[in-house]
């Protein structure tokens, strides 16, 4: 089949990567002018190392990344709430940064890369074509819509599917040489946000930190490293020495999810990663997901013919991303809470909580039937 596939992240080069395996004619869409990815670190979950093994991409993410065993959650004053054991999945959980990801994609690709080619709309769901900002038209037999949380695609396909603000808006930065395990990832929680650190190769670590804000706020959209260092302060001496030795400017966005859809295919077009199930950070599942989204739809393709495969793949993957956005929702509504009575018991309840009932809240990631 010649597919067509909008979107060169890592959804769409994962699936590029998959289809251009099982014989298809792939042809990516990409509306930015260069493939260098911004952005900082990122985490490689266990469930989708184990779908990469398929296409020998496992050990490239491991080779350049770091392993974790364990993630801590803390009080801005440094008070263990409680702790999560990486060490027990079936396979590693991976973070690396997120350009040498990107990289490690697009080393296992030869499909052709069109560039600063904007889909704004497709014609005809059933023959899909794919229209570009510019009039031009490229008709496909099936056409992947990886376009991301904002994506024009889905906001065609399904009505009142806009992205929705979470109320926090982020931060994120990669720092050198702070000192810290390179085996635990850890988030304080406080009243006037979070921050994280998560560590990575060569004594390199990514943060972020989440305060709560108005939508496009105009006070932080002015923030960078100096100011962020004094919102932070009075937070543990972790954070003040990461933001201390952060490198180059931090990035900052606004949070978005969507509503679940109840459906991932309309005709020929078919949605994966962000543009699909756009989810909060809270669980480290985005990159994830879009990875199993793109090896599930193509080991569809290679067992049914095209319809029946899009419905698998719907059946396989809707109810999950359902669960992770809600999921990663509640995780968020809880982590940034400010009413001080409703931390004390939600640091409560976490400290009494058992690790194993921690461990059972993501379990159903590793699950996921993908072929």
């Amino acid at each position: 089949m010649r597919i067509g596939i909008i979107g060169a992240g890592i959804g769409g080069l994962t699936a590029a990567i998959a289809l251009e395996a099982a014989g298809h004619e792939v042809e990516v869409f990409e509306k930015r002018h260069v493939l260098k990815q911004l952005g900082v670190g990122l985490g490689v979950g266990g469930n989708a190392i184990r779908a990469l093994k398929a296409y020998g991409l496992d050990e490239a993410i491991r080779d350049s990344g770091n392993t974790l065993t364990e993630c801590q959650f803390r009080t801005d004053k440094d008070v263990l709430l409680n702790a999560f054991n990486l060490a027990i999945s079936e396979e590693d959980n991976v973070t690396i940064q997120r350009e040498r990801l990107h990289e490690i994609l697009l080393n296992h690709t030869t499909a052709p890369i069109q560039l600063i080619k904007d889909v704004v709309r497709i014609k005809d769901f059933d023959q899909p074509t794919l229209v570009l900002q510019d009039g031009t038209k490229y008709r496909f037999d099936l056409i992947i819509a990886a376009d991301g949380v904002h994506s024009n695609i889905r906001r065609q396909m399904f009505k009142h599917s806009e992205a929705i603000y979470q109320g926090y808006t982020c931060f994120r930065g990669t720092s050198v040489n702070v000192g810290l395990s390179d085996k635990t990832a850890i988030e304080y929680w406080g009243e006037d946000g979070r921050f994280g650190i998560v560590p990575l190769t060569d004594q390199q670590v990514y943060w972020f930190c989440c305060m709560n804000a108005r939508e496009r706020d105009s006070e932080f959209r002015n923030y960078n490293k100096k100011k962020l260092q004094h919102y932070f302060k009075d937070f543990p001496i972790d954070v003040t020495d990461t933001l201390a030795a952060t490198i180059n400017d931090p990035i900052h966005h606004d949070i978005y999810d969507i509503n679940p859809l109840k459906r991932f295919y309309k005709g020929r077009v078919v949605l994966l990663g962000d543009a699909a199930h756009a989810t909060t950070p809270n669980m480290g599942q985005g990159a994830s997901l879009a990875i199993e989204d793109a090896i599930c739809l193509a080991q569809q393709l290679e067992r049914y013919p095209l319809d029946q495969a899009l419905h698998v793949y719907d059946n396989l993957s809707v109810a999950h991303a359902k669960k992770v956005i809600l999921k990663s929702r509640q995780i968020g509504k809880s982590a940034q809470l400010e009413n001080k009575l409703l931390i004390n018991a939600r640091n409560n309840a976490l400290k009494i909580m058992p690790p194993s009932m921690l461990e059972r809240q993501t379990r159903f990631l590793s699950k996921r039937v993908l072929y």
